[in-house]
């Protein structure tokens, strides 16, 4: 079953990325939609310290919202100094394709650049809707889009950080649909990986994504894809795990299998060490010359030594005989997902967090719940009219 999210959903996905071992930053990927949209921000940062020793990631949501994050932040860290010279926030920043940097989130940039946040700025071309069909058309127009991004936040503050950034697709063109699964989505993020060493940018791309709308073999192989095209690219900063549905879905199975994924693709990026030790002549000869019976190379020093440096050992994956998968009751990799999922939950330990700070963040959410969206329009130089706040419909997936 499909869902709204709600914010039980976004503080499990925070806990659930804590405890993994490859997915290294929690994003709010998971939109908690209970709650005012204008004090989002300030409770997502809230339930970010409660919840997780890992970085975290917000949308550049405005000038006023972007500013009360930093000032929770530096509730948090000790101070706004300490917070410039250790950046503990990843900002995302979306121009409109084509080529137009929208005005909310361009006035939150200036204060994530004002802070030295790093931040991702990522447009979300497509190919033939939003940009030119040709791959080399879209990529010259993304590029555009971000070195002038760029430009504008050095001119708000020099120096600060940024991600050379892409969520750029093909538009189907049989359906109009954004198509993020597809083979061209990868190819678009290697080329950025590229344009971003030329210009000595740290990047960021997508992976593990898909258009698939349920927990597939298109889910599986849209997600390995895509994965392995931004990380074989040399992509920094690689995003969208536990998403399916073109990111508009969110399964915290798929949090863990895709830990998996990364574990795997970290290992073929390593590739094979090739030296006098790992060749391995002396433990050959000895297994192969041996006259005892049914020696092999288990009970090796070598093996023992090496087993852990050379394998990737999975979690998820089963490898099990038929007769023993069956004895532990035939589950595939989402179900088993799913009951680590409920053991991570029911375990886990949250961070300790400073009464005195905590009461101050509690009294800053306060404050923000009590705003009227007027004093947000006002701040964001939007007069008159209604206003089309950014966001997303997120969802979960739920049995």
């Amino acid at each position: 079953m499909v869902r709204k999210t709600v914010l039980a959903d976004t503080i499990n996905q925070i806990r659930i990325v804590d405890s993994l071992e490859y997915i290294l930053c929690s994003h709010v990927d998971v939109w908690p939609n209970d709650l005012n949209y204008t004090a989002l921000h300030a409770h997502c940062i809230y339930q970010w310290v409660k919840n997780t020793r890992k970085p975290y990631g917000l949308g550049c949501y405005g000038r006023l919202a972007s500013q009360d994050m930093m000032d929770m932040l530096s509730i948090i860290v000790g101070g706004k100094e300490e917070l410039i010279q250790k950046p503990r926030l990843v900002g995302f920043f979306n121009p409109t394709s084509p080529l137009h940097l929208p005005q909310i989130l361009t006035n939150g940039y200036e204060v994530f650049a004002k802070y030295k946040q790093p931040t991702i700025i990522a447009p979300e071309a497509l190919a033939g809707i939003s940009a030119p069909v040709t791959l080399a058309g879209l990529l010259a127009q993304t590029n555009a889009e971000v070195i002038g991004a760029a430009i504008i936040g050095q001119l708000f503050n020099p120096g600060s950080p940024i991600f050379f950034g892409t969520v750029s697709t093909i538009g189907d063109m049989r359906s109009g649909n954004s198509a993020l699964g597809s083979i061209e989505t990868g190819l678009i993020t290697a080329a950025m990986a590229q344009l971003a060493r030329f210009y000595d940018i740290p990047s960021r791309g997508p992976g593990g994504i898909t258009d698939s709308k349920c927990l597939d073999i298109q889910n599986g192989f849209e997600r390995l894809q895509t994965l392995l095209f931004a990380a074989q690219a040399g992509i920094n900063y690689i995003t969208c795990a536990g998403t399916y549905e073109e990111t508009l879905v969110e399964a915290l199975e798929l949090l863990l299998v895709d830990d998996e994924l990364a574990g795997v693709v970290s290992r073929a990026l390593e590739g094979i060490t090739v030296n006098e030790d790992t060749i391995a002549l002396d433990v050959i000869k000895k297994v192969a010359t041996s006259e005892k019976k049914g020696v092999n190379y288990l009970s090796e020093k070598h093996t023992r030594k090496y087993m852990h440096k050379e394998l990737y050992i999975p979690k998820l994956i089963n490898r099990d005989r038929r007769s023993t998968w069956r004895k532990k009751g035939s589950l595939d990799i989402i179900n088993v997902a799913r009951n680590k999922v409920e053991q991570i939950l029911q375990s886990f330990n949250p961070p300790e967090l400073d009464t005195g700070i905590e009461q101050k963040l509690l009294k800053y959410i306060e404050d923000v719940e009590k705003r009227p969206l007027e004093e947000y329009k006002i701040a964001e130089g939007i007069s008159g009219g209604s206003v089309s706040l950014p966001g997303k419909d997120i969802k979960i997936d739920q049995d």
